[in-house]
């Protein structure tokens, strides 16, 4: 621990305080935390004395790569080492941070190649103390073309007393030249739950009282980093006077406390709409980050989600107790309702990055998330598609020889035009006279997609050109479509629109976004209408689409014909 006497109008005091980062340093290979593989692969070629001449540690910030090459260079330089560990008390161990045998150089300061020619001329001079002579190079990446270069032939044969260590958060940037000729350790991000205990170690040991609901915020934010986690406590700990508390850390950190992310993720899943919004004004209001917010709730709906999916399983940075509350949130909603609002957000997250008004998008999600469709039962679909096969065998479509080769077709034949002899024609097996059915009393029809050329409404035309124009100042590209569409029939609150273009127009329309943006300007501005749907113009009752199976199902299942496929003969594809 270092201190410093700083002088005030003729005061003299002492500050003795050290920063948790630099305190807590790992001194031996054990206490480096997430990087087990590396440090066991240099305690063996330490035991085992297969030293290589030149290292390379490649990772993000503050996972260990500088720790981990001065833990080397002692134990390297401990004349008292036995196996893979410094003794730690002998003077090299002592002296390491200042001994003339370590030389840190920071190559962002140090990039030209006079600076290196510098150390090529230094690398020759024999260690002062010890066998070995380490230079340590932080942000070697930051060297120059010409540094490399001049550097190649000392890395590749340098002296047997000098071992190079190489430190670079972008290994990208490193000519492969000097790739080749050194070992590389790749240092990962450290997972959260090691973070967790590391900091509740430390924490204990300096005899902080801390809130443990507080810790996940701090490895949130820390991205993985120790270093990061550590300066990020130190803060907190002095913004809670002392104490580390969940909500005084979320205030500092400008996050939303783990308490609210919960009560609105309870929200969504309850479909408690009133709520939900009222979270997030309050969250806009206090200055958190919805960006970050949404991102925590996500990570809350995917714990619900696993746990809801397989109530057994045991996640590694979720307490029993927190599991517990994360299976009572998903209670009162299905799997496929917890699915359903977890896409709704992480649309949103993505969707956020790039709109200019982000909290919009998250408001929308909201609305979507708790205004879902309720996922009908599986009896109650079965019962309605056995009532609607019953009305179709009750009607008498099986008697007809057009209707049965509709049927055929719909089923089993290739929906693509096939040559005229080809087409399968109503056998003849009986000359029996058919008896005249009686006529159908007339009733006014929706217009056919193939015959709809121009809204039979005019009301509804000035309401789909009003959607036109809206379509035209948000998505041009969607709005020029639009002119080879014509809206149809509006029967139980479908709107159909009959498309004059090809496939590709069809599906710009049919696209999930696209789709989106017209249901809501239809409901908009089109009385009564509350879905759409899209078909070719000339698809009559006639097609597929007209199947009275297939319009059945549609109902029941308030879906869209969306492609038309061949029945495999029985056996292929198997």
């Amino acid at each position: 621990m270092r201190c410093a006497r700083l002088r005030t109008r003729g005061h003299s005091f002492v500050v003795s305080y050290q920063v948790l980062a630099r305190k807590w340093r790992p001194q031996t290979f054990d206490a480096v935390v997430g990087q087990d593989a590396i440090t066991r692969t240099l305690r063996n070629a330490l035991a085992s004395g297969r030293v290589a001449h030149a290292y390379l540690f490649a990772g993000p910030r503050g996972v260990g790569k500088t720790t981990t090459a001065r833990l080397l260079a002692r134990a390297l330089l401990c004349p008292e080492r036995k196996g893979d560990t410094a003794c730690g008390t002998c003077a090299a161990c002592r002296d390491v941070n200042v001994s003339v045998d370590v030389i840190e150089i920071d190559g962002a300061s140090n990039r030209g190649i006079e600076e290196i020619r510098t150390l090529r001329e230094n690398v020759k001079y024999a260690p002062s103390r010890g066998r070995y002579k380490v230079y340590i190079i932080d942000e070697v990446h930051q060297l120059t073309e010409p540094a490399f270069n001049a550097l190649l032939k000392t890395l590749e044969e340098p002296p047997a007393h000098v071992v190079f260590v190489l430190a670079t958060t972008d290994p990208r940037d490193i000519p492969a030249t000097v790739l080749s000729r050194v070992q590389r350790f790749d240092f990962r991000p450290i997972a959260p739950d090691a973070l967790v205990a590391t900091l509740q170690d430390i924490l204990t040991k300096e005899k902080i009282p801390f809130d443990p609901a507080a810790l996940p915020t701090v490895v949130r934010a820390a991205e993985g980093s120790l270093r990061d986690a550590l300066s990020l406590l130190d803060t907190a700990i002095a913004y809670g006077n002392g104490r580390l508390e969940a909500e005084t850390t979320a205030s500092l950190l400008g996050t939303t406390a783990p308490a609210d992310v919960r009560a609105f993720a309870t929200a969504l899943v309850g479909c408690e709409t009133a709520p939900a919004l009222e979270a997030i004004d309050r969250a806009a209001r206090d200055g958190e980050d919805l960006a970050a917010f949404t991102r925590d709730v996500v990570e809350l709906l995917r714990r619900a989600l696993v746990l809801k999916a397989a109530p057994t399983a045991k996640l590694a940075d979720v307490s029993h107790t927190e599991g517990n509350d994360l299976r009572r949130l998903g209670e009162p909603a299905t799997l496929d309702e917890l699915l359903y609002v977890l896409r709704a957000f992480l649309d949103a997250d993505e969707a956020m990055r790039e709109s200019p008004h982000p909290r919009v998008e998250l408001e929308m999600a909201t609305v979507r998330a708790t205004r879902r469709p309720a996922p009908p039962a599986l009896e109650d679909i079965l019962k309605r598609v056995d009532d609607a096969a019953q009305r179709l065998r009750q009607g008498g479509g099986a008697s007809s020889p057009v209707a049965s080769a509709t049927q055929t077709t719909l089923l089993a034949d290739d929906p693509r035009p096939r040559p005229a002899a080809d087409v399968p024609r109503p056998a003849a097996v009986r000359a029996e006279p058919v008896p005249p059915r009686p006529a159908a009393p007339t009733t006014p029809r929706a217009s056919s997609p193939d015959r709809a050329v121009a809204p039979a409404d005019p009301d509804l035309a000035v309401a789909w050109q009003r959607v036109v124009d809206e379509v035209n100042r948000k998505k041009p590209m969607l709005g020029g479509m639009l002119a080879q569409v014509v809206p149809g029939a509006l029967i139980n609150g479908t709107l159909t629109l009959v498309l004059t273009g090809t496939g590709f127009h069809r599906e710009m329309l049919t696209d999930a976004a696209n789709k989106d943006l017209l249901t809501q300007l239809v409901r908009r501005n089109v009385a009564g209408a509350e879905r759409i749907e899209v078909a070719m113009q000339g698809e009559g009752d006639a097609g597929p689409s007209g199947h009275p199976a297939v319009k059945a199902a549609k109902e029941i299942f308030q879906g869209e014909v969306v492609a038309v496929r061949p029945r495999l003969p029985e056996g292929e594809g198997q």
